[in-house]
């Protein structure tokens, strides 16, 4: 079996920088010939690295786990989780790491047991763990380990990442308030408070009773919001438009109001949340809100490595912005 002194003398380096170069871990800028002299010679010895030796003289496995809860989907269903998390593997693939994803199910207080033997055994230098949820059950056990996280979302921790969602929701309402409407519908789910507290702020800042607001809970699919949709307008036919905490259940509700016989957005105006990339194709394109999700995976990462690195990164809090489409319009009073 080759070694890495092998492909070394090959490539006429030292084995320092075949290690450095193969392992793509060095921040040193090798020439592309040199570079590309190492990548041959591995490739024509058939050298494949000893992940576990490396490790043990390291102190690295350069394994970073993403863990995503499974609270009402698998992260490879829910496609803004897609989105973040195909951002951190581009960016482990990049810089030489790899990505474990994780999706452990939280019932109560209890945790997966096979959860908690991978976070236990040593196979980790850092975590990126969704807290958009409640993950007190994971931050109790993991506190224990001294492994560097980041935590994506409110759940509380010195590093985060997380997007205004309070202004997310202030910038829903307002718009459709600006567009005429009154008799608005909220879809929203028990986790996302903040998203809630934003369109409680722009009706009171408008004038409007928010404890009267029609309001029915999802689960963040497009299942929900087609139910949610379906019982708002059953119970009340004069709403003229409905705010939705996510993208999937605006596009579910759009589909059921269609199915119903209802025009989108001509006799009711849908507002999404999350801009995914399907947003735009949608019929009709969905008028959404846009807080970066196809950045997070490497603001993530980056803040991790200097977790890890022994530094005090800052928090990083994203601005999302209104994405007008056409599922809004202004209402047309009779």
């Amino acid at each position: 079996m080759a070694t890495i002194r092998d492909v070394a003398k090959r490539a006429n380096v030292s084995a320092s920088t075949a290690s450095r170069i193969l392992s793509n871990s060095t921040k040193e800028k090798y020439a592309e010939e040199t570079r590309n002299r190492v990548l041959q010679a591995s490739i024509e010895l058939g050298y494949r690295p000893n992940f576990a030796a490396r490790a043990l003289v390291s102190g690295q496995t350069r394994i970073i786990a993403a863990v995503f809860p499974r609270i009402y989907d698998t992260p490879f269903r829910a496609l803004a989780s897609l989105q973040i998390l195909s951002g951190i593997e581009a960016y482990c693939s990049d810089h030489g790491y790899h990505t474990l994803i994780t999706s452990p199910k939280i019932i109560g207080d209890t945790l997966d047991p096979n959860f908690i033997d991978l976070l236990s055994g040593g196979y980790l230098d850092g975590a990126i763990i969704d807290g958009h949820f409640n993950i007190t059950p994971i931050m109790e056990f993991i506190s224990q380990l001294n492994l560097p996280l980041v935590i994506l979302g409110h759940h509380p921790h010195t590093y985060y990442l997380r997007s205004d969602n309070v202004l997310g929701g202030r910038l829903m309402l307002q718009h459709l308030f600006d567009l005429g409407h009154r008799q608005i519908g909220i879809i929203g789910v028990p986790d996302i408070s903040e998203r809630l507290r934003g369109v409680q702020l722009a009706a009171e800042e408008s004038g409007m009773d928010f404890d009267s607001m029609p309001f029915a809970i999802g689960d963040f699919s497009e299942d929900s919001g087609a139910a949610a949709a379906n019982s708002l307008l059953t119970q009340h036919p004069n709403l003229t438009a409905l705010v939705a905490f996510n993208d999937r259940m605006a596009m579910g509700a759009i589909n059921q109001l269609q199915s119903m016989g209802y025009s989108v957005p001509d006799q009711i105006s849908v507002i999404g949340y999350d801009d995914l990339p399907r947003s735009s194709d949608f019929n009709p394109p969905l008028t959404t809100i846009n807080h970066h999700l196809s950045e997070w995976g490497e603001l993530a990462m980056n803040m991790l490595l200097d977790v890890m690195n022994g530094n005090t990164p800052e928090p990083i809090v994203l601005k999302p912005r209104l994405v007008v489409r056409h599922s809004t319009t202004m209402l047309v009073k009779s």
